[in-house]
């Protein structure tokens, strides 16, 4: 066996998210430094910092110890988990898996990124997740293409902990598929997988001397390929790490009722047949632990409680419930224990996370409304310690002055806003050179990455001014990109989004409807390589409109950089516009960056982009639906 290395687009533990204040300069001695890049002018996104919640009261006295023990357990819910780069973003997130290690949290979970993928980030507090990045998706070109025959595309419910410096990441995927629209089960025949990884965030799948993905957990050979009944196998791993051996959970779901079995090796790598394990519990998988303070195991039973055992039987054993949710209107599930690097829980207070959202309004589909599911923490003293006070995950007492941090706040995500400042066109010289004007109007900071729309994690990033006058708009942006790439083949001018460029898109109406606009909405896209690819505009309907705007109406320039290139852009305002171009008035308008980062995926053909990062709209469907753009208030100065 081997390890083959897969990447989701380029990722690294430096990656860089939020604002940054750096300003294009043009003295060689004002560039801002590198850190160490391979580009001398590249400037990294800066990384978001975790917020914490406050902790108010810092020496509280939790009291004697002989008397915190109860006779049943207490729970406090803290509600749900706000990832800072995808709020409010109706795009399912499940599988939740969490391990400490220092004061830093680190997750890692699943969320639609084509396929299922999935994907990681981090927080001081369990409550704000902060530089989010996917780390692990099979189809970065947005088809159907099935690289594997172990793994078809769909990531499923990861399991992490640390070991002697290496992350093992234990998932389900799926062997079999039917992608059909007409089929009621997409998938079967999961099986157990494993990644590994030095930081985390680059991943290496545990592979055959052929370099297909090889099961640690194997669908029994004689049950795989079943079509007719469509066993789900073997999956929804839970794994720790306990006296030099992994103990590795998994449910069973073949041939009879649903079981939790628990494999047991030295090896990470070779846990033998799923014949020989042992049954612990029944229905699907839930999260197994050991609580290092109690000296017991500790099981998520189906009812949505706690079962404690001295032993990894939990089929007798007495549930303890830990939560308040009224399950007949929301729905629960993939339950697991936030754990330290080794998988284990070993503090008074434990924390559970789990997928939490709108019920099914269709009995026969568990899938109706699952855009809904969200991560939602839980705080729980077992018995041995219910009459102490919870800790919040934040180190503070859930006081009633700390818990305010950990209540349910709005999670909207707030549309950005800037300001045009007016031109007379002799004060713009459409050359790819920042004009002094320019620096009048707002900072369009180009940072927040498209995952929805199945992008890679990227590096790369923009910022932009507009200027405008009754007769056109301005646009210059700075576009740093450690790989400007313009090699990729198109087949048609409408496809220069498909390597590195920089789209503008303009809603002067701006009423934020959700509909999918048939006029009134232009696209511009600049590629970085302005020489070799024309300015493409285009209406929302996926008009191409170039040729509606004549050479006279229309300028642009881009230039390669020392930190990537630069785009510049003069348009006519169509016709339709026109009403509302005024001063003070606010028209919508979103930026993109897109990246093609030079990958190689499949029968040596590049992806062309891998990777999108906007203004505003997250989802990457600013080409048609305008509901996110941002407002950018037309002034005079």
């Amino acid at each position: 066996m081997k390890l083959y290395r897969v990447i989701a687009g380029v990722c690294a533990l430096t990656m860089l998210f939020g604002m940054t204040a750096c300003a294009s300069k043009t003295n060689d001695d004002d560039k801002p430094s590198d850190g160490g890049n391979e580009m001398t002018g590249f400037v990294p996104r800066e990384k978001q910092e975790m917020p914490t919640a406050e902790i108010v009261d810092k020496d509280y006295d939790y009291g004697d110890p002989s008397t915190w023990a109860g006779d049943e357990l207490t729970s406090l819910d803290l509600g749900h988990v706000y990832l800072q780069d995808v709020i409010e973003d109706d795009v399912y997130d499940w599988g939740h898996s969490v391990i400490k290690e220092g004061d830093t949290y680190r997750m890692w979970w699943c969320r639609p990124g084509f396929y299922d993928a999935i994907f990681y980030a981090e927080s001081k507090d369990l409550k704000n997740w902060v530089n989010v990045q996917r780390v692990i998706c099979l189809s970065p070109n947005q088809g159907n293409i099935k690289k594997f025959e172990n793994i078809k595309g769909m990531l499923g419910k990861p399991s992490v902990i640390k070991v002697d410096g290496t992350y093992y990441m234990y998932f389900e995927a799926p062997a079999s598929e039917d992608i059909s629209p007409s089929a009621t089960v997409k998938e079967w025949d999961n099986q157990v997988m494993l990644a590994t990884s030095k930081d985390g965030i680059d991943w290496t799948f545990y592979t055959d001397e052929n370099g297909e993905p090889t099961p640690v957990i194997a669908m029994p050979a004689d049950k795989m390929g079943d079509v007719n009944n469509k066993p789900y196998g073997v999956g929804q791993p839970s794994v720790f790490y306990k006296d030099g051996k992994f103990y590795l959970t998994y449910c069973y779901v073949i041939d009879g009722p649903n079981e939790i079995r628990v494999a047991i090796s030295e090896d990470p790598y070779n846990f033998g047949d799923p014949s020989t394990h042992e049954k612990i519990s029944v229905d699907n998988g839930r999260g197994v632990t050991y609580n290092t303070k109690t000296n017991k195991y500790m099981i998520i039973a189906d009812e949505y409680g706690i079962v404690e055992s001295d032993t990894l039987n939990f089929i007798n054993g007495e549930e303890q419930p830990f939560m308040d949710i009224n399950t007949n209107e929301k729905t629960v599930s993939f339950f697991e224990f936030v754990k330290n690097e080794h998988g284990l829980v070993d503090t008074e207070t434990f924390y559970i996370i789990h997928q939490y959202g709108e019920k099914s309004t269709d009995p026969n589909d568990w899938r109706v409304g699952h855009q809904t599911w969200d991560g939602y923490i839980h705080a729980v003293n077992p018995r041995a310690f219910a009459n102490r006070t919870i800790t919040l995950p934040n180190g503070a007492a859930a006081t009633e002055a700390n818990k305010a941090g950990y209540r349910d706040r709005s999670n909207r995500y707030t549309l950005p806003e800037g300001e045009a400042v007016y031109a007379q066109d002799s004060e713009v010289k459409i050359d790819g050179e920042k004009d002094a004007l320019y620096d009048e109007a707002t900072k369009i900071m180009i940072t927040r990455p498209c995952y929805d729309y199945g992008s890679n994690f990227t590096d790369s990033w923009g910022e932009a001014w507009v200027l405008w006058n009754e007769e056109y708009l301005y646009v210059y942006a700075n576009v740093y990109d450690r790989t400007p790439n313009t090699e990729y083949v198109k087949t048609k001018d409408e496809e220069s989004y498909m390597h590195d460029s920089f789209d503008i898109f303009v809603d002067t109406p701006n009423n934020h409807t959700e509909d999918n606009q048939p006029f009134g909405v232009e696209q511009y896209c600049i590629s970085a390589d302005s020489n070799r690819d024309p300015l493409v505009i285009k209406m929302m309907n996926e008009w191409n409109i170039t040729e509606d705007f004549p050479a006279s109406a229309r300028r642009y320039s881009s230039k390669t950089t020392d930190f990537g290139y630069t785009v510049e852009v003069r348009v006519t305002w169509y016709e339709f516009a026109l009403p509302y171009v005024q001063e003070n008035a606010v028209i919508g308008m979103d930026f993109q960056v897109n990246d093609a980062m030079g990958n190689e995926y499949y029968m040596d053909k590049p992806i062309g982009r891998e990777a999108i990062v906007a203004w505003s709209d997250h989802t990457g469907n600013a080409f048609r639906y305008v509901d996110r753009f941002g407002d950018m208030k037309l002034i005079k100065k």
